[in-house]
């Protein structure tokens, strides 16, 4: 098994992760779990050129392309290392430990039968130009939305509450490229959970050339920490009790291993919450704002969670009281009038 430390390297310990903590508290397992299985992928379903499991060539592919960044010379390096000349082969060593270093589904695993292998709802992205560069510039673009000054990421919007009042199911993924975008008829709603990966890539922004666009990593742990707001899951607070059960539910029926500090990211200040402060997540953030602002509750357990407008949610359950008291009562004298018909006839 190819380790956190062989591909991300090793943390200092006297980094301090975005809310506050030491980096002692970060848990690789999530991120170790997602190499494991695809180390497996490619062991079934690519004639890769350095074999998936040898975690030592694995390393010295991964360290070319930390240095050089370009396609042609890593693939001319997994040529040497593995005595295998053919591109596709070594094309297929590069797009696993692509994957590795910057958890993106990249290059295509097709089985005898045809069948493609692919987890998002997008089909695989290929890295066809020599620059690496290129490759994470295509797969995530600065946004081009300028229509959003003053707009916000308000506190009642939250994962917690997209599922349970805009009915939007939460889907975890391990694929970076799938973060917060919608699918299903904007019914689903992928969520990038690996805080340990993006913490690591975070110290790497700041301390040498970054493989991810800079900035991308900590801007996903702060949409990580509008959507699962520390304060709403790990406060000793009553009222917090059902969030938190219901993150340990989604987290445990999930099929992968979850990053367990995922409710770990801090609590967004007001500031932090302006979509003019993100560059790479603002067009998706702006299409989940609308989708939940414009949801409507259609079920009684949504009706009592919604608490966006709360002189409608007063007056619903208001007027939901009156109609129960007034069946109530209209039943009651349904049964006082047949008693009273019944000892008429039968004195």
């Amino acid at each position: 098994m190819a380790s956190s430390s062989m591909i991300l390297g090793t943390l200092p310990a006297s980094i301090q992760l975005l809310n506050g903590d030491t980096v002692s508290k970060l848990d690789f397992r999530a991120y170790n779990a997602y190499t494991e299985r695809q180390q497996r992928l490619f062991s079934e379903l690519s004639s890769s050129a350095v074999n998936p499991y040898d975690t030592i060539s694995l390393e010295k592919v991964a360290d070319q392309l930390w240095r050089h960044k370009e396609r042609d010379q890593v693939i001319a390096h997994i040529c040497a290392l593995s005595g295998n000349n053919s591109i596709n082969a070594c094309q297929d060593a590069l797009n696993l430990v692509t994957r590795l270093v910057l958890m993106i589904e990249v290059g295509s695993l097709e089985k005898a039968s045809g069948f493609m292998h692919q987890t998002g709802p997008r089909p695989l992205p290929l890295w066809d130009e020599n620059s690496f560069d290129s490759l994470t510039e295509r797969l995530f673009p600065i946004s081009c939305q300028h229509s959003c000054s003053g707009m916000t990421m308000t506190p009642d919007l939250s994962a917690w509450s997209l599922e349970n009042v805009a009915g939007i199911r939460i889907e975890f993924t391990d694929n970076l490229t799938d973060h917060l975008r919608l699918t299903n008829n904007n019914t689903q709603l992928y969520i990038f959970h690996h805080v340990a990966f993006l913490e690591a890539q975070r110290h790497i922004n700041d301390s040498q050339a970054p493989v991810l666009p800079r900035g991308l990593a900590e801007e996903t742990l702060r949409t990580l920490a509008i959507l699962f707001p520390q304060s709403d899951h790990w406060a000793a607070l009553r009222s917090n009790r059902k969030k938190q059960v219901w993150l340990e539910r989604l987290c445990t029926h999930s099929s992968r291993v979850i990053d367990p500090q995922l409710a770990w990211c801090g609590t967004p200040s007001g500031e932090s919450r302006y979509l003019s402060n993100f560059c790479f997540w603002r067009d998706r953030l702006l299409i989940l704002k609308e989708e939940f602002d414009h949801s409507t509750p259609d079920s009684f357990s949504q009706w009592w969670y919604d608490r966006r407008n709360g002189v409608q949610w007063h007056n619903f359950w208001v007027a939901m009281v009156v109609l129960g008291l007034t069946a109530v009562f209209g039943l009651i004298q349904c049964i006082l009038a047949s008693i009273q018909v019944y000892k008429a006839y039968h004195p």
